[in-house]
């Protein structure tokens, strides 16, 4: 056991990255709080993958094996035109899992939240309803001050508290007065150009027995400006997204919030094209479950990822990428491995903590972390811009890219898979 000295982390944030920081934490024996704004678990319509690395972090946390039975392997992926013509039949998906031995999995991140926090041994350490509203910090240690009145001292502070973070406002806050361009960085990191609607329908028409596709399968659709994919990832349900192209670019924190009857009328708009050879957006929504509509922002925040004291972001705080690939979460799980395995090592080294030596350990996490975030970011949004064919030379680019070789995908994947980190302090996963 690592002697901590009383050493604690507090948390803003109960997202997947703050779930699995407050899981890999307690496994280290590291004190902990996590303050979580909102309910834990929320139903928002949202989906999530999981790739074959992050699954074996899962591993070492012990929650894989529920977060497996309850999910179908995803094996085949499919590409469809606009008139539903299937053009490409890809077998990447399969042949990553037979080298890793780890299949890609989906399934509802409400699930994934639910079992990451019922993981958790002492859950009297995870507040709900409970945001920060700001901190203050010395030399010992941070200060957070919570909108309910308490609150609560720790020796860190980390933001995994999402793209609208509120640790990221306030260091921005904090330094306006001096570094007004860093300040705008951290207010406006991102950037907007997609809408997407996310949403979980029954795989089948609610008067027809027939499924849209099969389980354990991707559907991805190029259209002019427009993309979709939908995969089965879970008996009897379909996760699916329609990506628009907008008008124009916004940033935060002024990206569009969207209404039910934004929704709707998205659907109205693009609801006739296909998804796949037989069915359309609009069966999908016919089927619904449930749906959201969210800006897709993306980048990569500039400079520090830390105040220059006890406070660190880490996750969709620092960086958010574009959805198609599916890879944004799952690097977003690194950097808490990152994080988490540079607060060992340092404890190790000595459980009495100055701040220069906090500041220090930060930057080593996010010197390990930001090339990552930048490369997912960049391969995300090109992604999505080549599948909604947003140009005419990525729609030159369709049939080089549709004969690459399988083998040669799949090997690059599975190097950039085997390159993310592990915990450290925790037994290594079976290979």
């Amino acid at each position: 056991m690592i002697e901590t000295n009383n050493f604690k982390v507090i948390i803003a944030g109960g997202s997947i990255v703050g779930l699995t920081l407050a899981n890999a934490l307690e496994r280290a024996g590291i004190d902990f709080v996590l303050l979580e704004k909102r309910e834990i678990a929320p139903d928002l319509g949202a989906s999530i993958g999981l790739l074959c690395h992050n699954s074996r972090v899962f591993e070492q946390l012990g929650v894989v094996e529920l977060l497996n039975t309850a999910t179908v392997p995803l094996l085949d992926r499919a590409h469809f035109t606009k008139d539903g013509y299937q053009f490409e039949d890809g077998g990447v998906l399969k042949s990553v899992s037979d080298k890793t031995r780890r299949p890609f999995r989906f399934m509802e991140r409400r699930f994934y939240l639910q079992t990451l926090y019922d993981n958790l041994l002492d859950k009297s350490k995870v507040h709900a309803q409970v945001g920060v509203q700001s901190f203050v910090e010395n030399k010992q240690g941070v200060t957070v001050f919570a909108d309910n009145g308490d609150r609560y001292e720790g020796s860190i502070l980390v933001g995994a508290d999402g793209v609208y973070s509120t640790v990221r406002q306030l260091i921005s806050q904090a330094v306006a007065a001096s570094d007004p361009l860093r300040a705008k960085n951290l207010m406006s990191p991102f950037r907007a150009s997609y809408r997407a609607i996310f949403a979980t329908s029954q795989n089948s028409n609610f008067n027809s027995q027939r499924p849209f596709m099969p389980d354990g399968t991707v559907h991805v659709a190029y259209h002019h400006g427009i993309s979709g994919v939908a995969a089965t990832g879970v008996k009897g349900l379909v996760f699916w997204f329609l990506f628009v192209k907008e008008n124009e670019t916004t940033s935060t924190p002024d990206c569009p919030r969207f209404t039910k009857e934004d929704e709707e009328a998205t659907i109205e708009q693009f609801g006739h094209l296909n998804l796949g050879s037989s069915y359309t957006f609009r069966d999908l929504w016919n089927s619904k479950v449930k749906t959201a509509m969210f800006p897709m922002e993306e980048g990569v925040v500039k400079g520090s990822w830390n105040n220059g004291g006890r406070v660190v972001l880490v996750g969709d705080s620092t960086s958010k990428a574009t959805i198609n690939p599916g890879i944004g979460g799952n690097t977003q799980v690194e950097g808490v491995c990152h994080l988490t395995n540079e607060i060992t090592e340092l404890l190790k080294r000595s459980p009495t903590l100055s701040t220069q030596d906090i500041t220090d350990m930060f930057n080593k996490y996010e010197e390990k972390q930001r090339p990552r975030a930048e490369l997912t970011v960049a391969l995300s949004g090109f992604l999505t811009r080549y599948e909604a064919m947003e140009t005419w030379w990525l729609r030159l680019l369709m049939p080089v890219i549709s004969r690459i070789p399988v083998s040669w995908v799949s090997t690059l994947l599975s190097k950039h898979f085997a390159d993310g980190p592990l915990f450290e302090f925790l037994p290594k996963p079976n290979t």
